[in-house]
């Protein structure tokens, strides 16, 4: 899955020598060894310095035509001490460099050091207190389930794997920066300015925690795509919201796939938080008995009498759920389940009224 990024540059290590600066350094050394072997041949050989600088060019390569070479003993002598043992001692220590800056980039993209040059991501600032390699995994595996994020790139942001991502991660794709979400070298680092959608997780679930997703909320607004946020105490959801986030909810670590929802179907996840909680719509489940009714009559039916919205039913004889069915379907039924609105419950009653009706209904031919 590493496949869709390209490497930018990594980020820097205290201490460390830049590999662009090891190349500059071999290439002086070498620019050295031209000049010394090319003046020895005009000095040794007597060559003009046209012809001393053909000769060791000739000879740095390896080419050797042949047309002009060192006669003399100190013309020889320098040629073997310049460009012989100076020429392996170059090759040894370039293979020697790139196979070590090989590995330190390896070690460098695993540890989260490593600058992705992401676009159109999704990125995931911080991570769980407790259980966050089973959350992330069941997260990503059920965003790569939508459509709109088969093939995007996913990145985590935070402190949580300083040695890096446990394998489960890496095997799904998941590229990561180690640092923190409330500061710019980490949001940059991230490439938060060109994500398509932004995460911020609470960490620890703490009321103290939504101070820091508002810092970085803050940040971030202006420069990137949809930004959801966790939210512990719901009475900073409306700061959240003025700060920049596009949908605010609580954290669920049982339900990752509440973020899915949020970020492939924006305001889904206010949907789904508002049947969990104590104010506002709940789902109510009527025991009732319905044989072979057309569902498109018996959710009309249930509508228009301001009943509620029907959305599944226990199926007779087994009392299997079927969820959302089709309006052609023939519903024969044990229970039904239906959206209601606070305060607004309809009797049993009522409702095997409304359901009878429905059955008897008239239909076209």
């Amino acid at each position: 899955m590493l496949m869709y990024w390209r490497r930018r540059r990594r980020l820097p290590v205290p201490g460390e020598v830049n590999p662009g600066r090891a190349v500059s350094l071999l290439s002086l050394y070498i620019a050295g060894i031209f000049c010394l072997h090319a003046v020895a041949m005009v000095l040794f050989e007597g060559l003009s310095p046209g012809d001393a600088a053909w000769l060791t060019a000739t000879t740095i390569t390896t080419v050797g035509y042949g047309d002009l070479s060192a006669s003399s003993a100190a013309g020889r002598l320098a040629t073997v001490a310049l460009v012989y043992a100076g020429g392996i001692f170059v090759l040894a220590k370039g293979a020697g460099d790139y196979f070590d800056y090989r590995t330190a980039r390896r070690q460098r993209m695993a540890k989260g050091q490593w600058r992705w040059n992401l676009k159109n991501h999704v990125l995931l600032i911080n991570a769980p207190r407790s259980g966050a390699e089973q959350y992330f995994a069941t997260l990503i595996r059920q965003f790569r389930e939508t459509e709109w994020g088969r093939d995007r790139p996913v990145l985590i942001l935070t402190e949580a794997w300083p040695e890096g991502l446990p394998a489960d991660l890496r095997e799904l794709g998941v590229a990561h920066v180690h640092g923190k979400g409330e500061t710019e070298d980490g949001l940059e680092a991230a490439d938060a300015a060109r994500a398509a959608a932004v995460v911020v997780l609470a960490g620890d679930r703490t009321p103290a925690t939504d101070s820091v997703t508002f810092d970085i909320v803050h940040r971030l607004r202006g420069g990137t795509g949809s930004i959801l946020a966790e939210c512990v105490d719901d009475r900073n959801r409306a700061r959240l919201r003025e700060a920049g986030a596009s949908a605010v909810m609580r954290p669920m670590r049982g339900y990752p796939e509440m973020v899915v929802r949020a970020m492939v179907a924006p305001g889904s996840e206010f949907i789904i938080e508002n049947l969990f909680t104590a104010h506002g719509d709940e789902c109510v489940r009527y025991e009732i008995e319905i044989q072979a009714t057309p569902w498109s009559e018996l959710a009309a039916e249930l509508i228009r009498e301001g009943v509620g919205t029907p959305v599944a039913y226990a199926e007779a004889p087994d009392g299997a759920i079927v969820c959302n069915p089709r309006g052609t379907d023939r519903v024969s039924a044990m229970a039904l389940y239906i959206l209601i609105k606070e305060g607004s419950g309809a009797s049993f009653e009522r409702v095997r009224q409304i359901a009878e009706r429905a059955a008897t209904a008239p239909r076209p031919s």
